[in-house]
């Protein structure tokens, strides 16, 4: 399942308030951060790609700053349904049943014990550096959801038993900021991440609980769920490597060259390997373009010249020419 770009895009963010530079790294690969389509959605496969070239040399533990500016409002709908759930058991139920619209590579699970219960997350990586840089900056995120959504539902955060999947730091500095974040009930060691709860707080009302609300939100995780379950179709890796890469940004759409470095494929090896898959870079380019036209035209919010633009062409005029060639009629005709 494709997932929504917005986890990079805070991965992103993450890492340039951490002090790298992650916009030189994204530049070798053609990628403008300020340009990225917060509407685009992403497959795992291309977005571990790209945190590769992002990642390089970022010791894992830096992960732990990265995850705290992930952001509540990137879960959208999700989000909206967790605050208008009944109980928190209920929250805590249904994150874990969307969790395919969450930021998560890995997967989270609920374990009932005597008298507590746990939410834990299991990496989908954990024996190579990048796969614990993002093991790293999701667990840190996960606690600051937590955090943040019991704020956000106006209730007091309970006390949390955090045990990690990642060695203790020998660096006493590196522990105490590890202590400061997560608290001093902390362990190092474990096969996942764990965040214990006292079972008392599972049946705490939620302030802001609302039954009708909460429908009209289930309804939009489920349509977006399935939506990101229509997007894997039976085209080769390939191709749907090379259209989303194509998707990510708005503006100008990189260049072939670009698009093999960024897949790191020789050019002439992409090239190929569309040809024998009775395609070109320039027919998915040109597919990408138009499907993109449609969307930004239905959603009736951008005049021609903005769409135009975010299309990458320097003059509506041209765009207008192409729309036309492509559905038989204008633009404005098509929007009417």
């Amino acid at each position: 399942m494709k997932r929504s770009i917005l986890g990079l895009m805070y991965l992103i963010h993450g890492m340039r308030n951490s002090g790298i530079d992650v916009d030189t790294r994204l530049a070798s690969i053609g990628i403008k951060a300020d340009a990225l389509d917060p509407s685009s959605i992403i497959h795992p496969s291309l977005e571990w790609d790209i945190q590769k070239v992002i990642g390089e040399g970022v010791k894992p533990e830096v992960g732990l700053l990265i995850g705290q500016h992930y952001a509540l409002a990137g879960y959208g709908p999700l989000l909206m349904l967790l605050v208008t759930c009944g109980t928190i058991q209920d929250a805590l139920k249904y994150g874990i049943h969307f969790q395919g619209l969450t930021h998560l590579f890995g997967h989270l699970g609920l374990v009932y014990s005597n008298k507590h219960v746990t939410l834990t997350y299991a990496p989908i990586d954990l024996d190579t550096e990048m796969g614990l840089l993002r093991a790293q900056c999701e667990v840190s995120g996960t606690y600051k959801f937590l955090q943040d959504i019991y704020k956000m539902m106006g209730l007091v955060a309970p006390n949390i038993r955090v045990e990690l999947p990642f060695q203790q730091p020998k660096d006493l500095d590196v522990l105490n900021q590890y202590q400061a974040y997560y608290g001093l009930d902390l362990h190092f060691g474990a096969e996942k991440a764990a965040f214990q709860l006292d079972d008392a707080v599972m049946n705490v009302k939620i302030p802001s609980a609302d039954p009708i609300t909460f429908r009209v939100y289930e309804a939009k995780c489920m349509a977006e769920i399935e939506r990101l379950n229509a997007e894997e179709t039976n085209q080769s890796s390939l191709i749907q490597r090379v259209q989303g890469y194509l998707e990510l940004q708005q503006g100008n759409i990189p260049s072939m060259s670009i698009t093999a470095q960024a897949l790191n494929i020789p050019e002439r090896t992409l090239r190929y390997q569309l040809q024998q898959l009775n395609t070109s870079y320039k027919q998915i380019r040109e597919q990408l373009i138009k499907h993109k036209a449609l969307r930004l035209i239905e959603y009736n919010e951008y005049s021609i010249e903005v769409i135009a633009e975010l299309l990458g062409y320097s003059e509506p005029a041209a765009f207008n020419h192409a729309f036309k060639r492509w559905f038989g009629q204008s633009p404005r005709q098509y929007g009417k």
